[in-house]
């Protein structure tokens, strides 16, 4: 909502706007590595807590800007790194340090919170709209990050054992044999893989895919979609509000995909999500009328909501506790570079072909072939060398809930 008055102040083209985000995309995914490391160093609640200055400092550089590259140093390297050291690296550490049985469903509370900050979209576009005060947006945005540094650094905690509690359900149990049960509904290994183990897997880059196909519609929809739409006729303010009501569905999928996560594939639930957002371009690239906006905001706000949770959940699922926050900065860097390129190309494309239908096509398509890759996902088993030389099976844990 706040790109299309200063893409009209500075006359800037469609492709330079959707190269901000895609830098802000792919520094976030470049400072992953870094972020874990910082991680390990001074935990989840101080690297949370700077966060949110790198992030103020980035937007109160936007607000200021005056050309295109103070744009790109506020808006994407500098919060780049701030969302990276504040959202989901960390976040996912600590739900995963805190949670086993009720993994899913505590990711899924803790994607929809912050997809509720969608809704901020709704005042703000109306805002806009009756003042051109675009620049105010962005100073709200630097009051609302260091707003969430105060709180990390006063409530947050690292793991059950600081405040004397344990990870739900108690201590993890081992199963004894791990396909004893031929179709579990939720699998969650009880190991912890290293980077090097989960390289070496297809699951691995699998998940990615899904990811990255995901992102790569989010970032598009969040780069382009207030300026597609006003394109074909539709009012600005109801276009400013569907990016907001899309990410308020989106947060409530979140929630809804935690709760089924704990009990079903978290690789049907990411086929699913994937599908939403297909069908939700389908609607927007034949969007007229408020009635298809509105059938686009609630199909792709349910695939991409469902699509977020179950890609993360599966991470950890798959792959363990112990790294996770390090495999969660390999995922943040190739599916934010992979997602990166999206807004990029649809700039672009619309740039030079007077519309997005292109865009949204080829969009399509890669989403498809994702959804095919995730389909045909299988379940990791973690193999290592015993001391004689064999090779043994890490035992895992299978559970089926009802």
């Amino acid at each position: 909502m706040v790109l299309p008055p200063m893409v009209e102040e500075f006359g800037w083209s469609r492709g330079q706007v959707g190269f901000g985000f895609a830098l802000i995309a792919m520094i976030y995914g470049l400072a992953g590595p870094l972020v874990a490391r910082v991680i390990d160093r001074i935990g989840c609640r101080m690297t949370i807590f700077y966060g949110g200055f790198f992030n103020a400092t980035g937007a109160v550089i936007t607000c200021y800007t005056t050309s295109l590259w103070q744009f790109y140093i506020g808006a994407g390297v500098i919060m780049g790194v701030g969302m990276a050291m504040q959202t989901v690296i960390p976040g996912n550490q600590l739900i995963a340090n805190w949670f086993h049985h009720r993994r899913s469903l505590a990711l899924g509370i803790f994607l929809s919170i912050g997809g509720l900050g969608a809704l901020s979209a709704i005042p703000a576009s109306i805002y806009i709209d009756a003042t051109g005060q675009w620049q105010h947006i962005w100073l709200a945005m630097a009051g609302c990050t260091l707003l969430a540094s105060l709180i990390s650094f006063f409530v947050v905690k690292e793991r059950p054992s600081d405040v004397g509690q344990e990870i739900d359900g108690g201590k993890v149990l081992v199963a004894a044999n791990p396909n004893k049960s031929a179709s579990p509904s939720v699998y969650r290994t009880a190991d912890s893989w290293t980077t090097a183990q989960a390289f070496r897997n297809p699951s691995f880059w699998l998940i990615l895919l899904g990811g990255g196909a995901s992102v790569m519609g989010a970032t598009i929809v969040t780069s382009q979609l207030v300026l597609h739409l006003t394109d074909v006729g539709i009012d600005p303010v109801l276009a400013g509000s569907a990016l907001g009501f899309q990410g308020t569905i989106g947060a409530g999928a979140r929630l809804m995909s935690g709760m089924l996560g704990d009990k079903f594939d978290s690789r049907k639930l990411l086929m699913i999500g994937l599908i939403g957002q297909l069908v939700g371009y389908y609607f927007l690239t034949i969007a007229v009328d408020p009635i298809h906006v509105y059938l686009f905001v609630l199909t792709f706000g349910l695939g991409y909501g469902m699509a977020a949770v179950s890609s993360t959940s599966l991470m950890v699922n798959f792959f363990g506790v112990g790294n996770n926050a390090k495999l969660m900065a390999v995922r943040g860097l190739v599916v934010t570079l992979l997602a990166g390129v999206g807004p990029v190309t649809a700039g672009i494309l619309a740039d030079h072909y007077g519309n997005y239908s292109l865009a949204f096509n080829l969009y399509m398509a890669i989403n498809f072939i994702a959804i095919i890759a995730v389909f045909l996902m299988p379940i990791p088993i973690l193999k290592q060398r015993d001391g004689k030389g064999g090779v043994d099976e890490i035992q895992n844990v299978c559970e089926k809930e009802s």
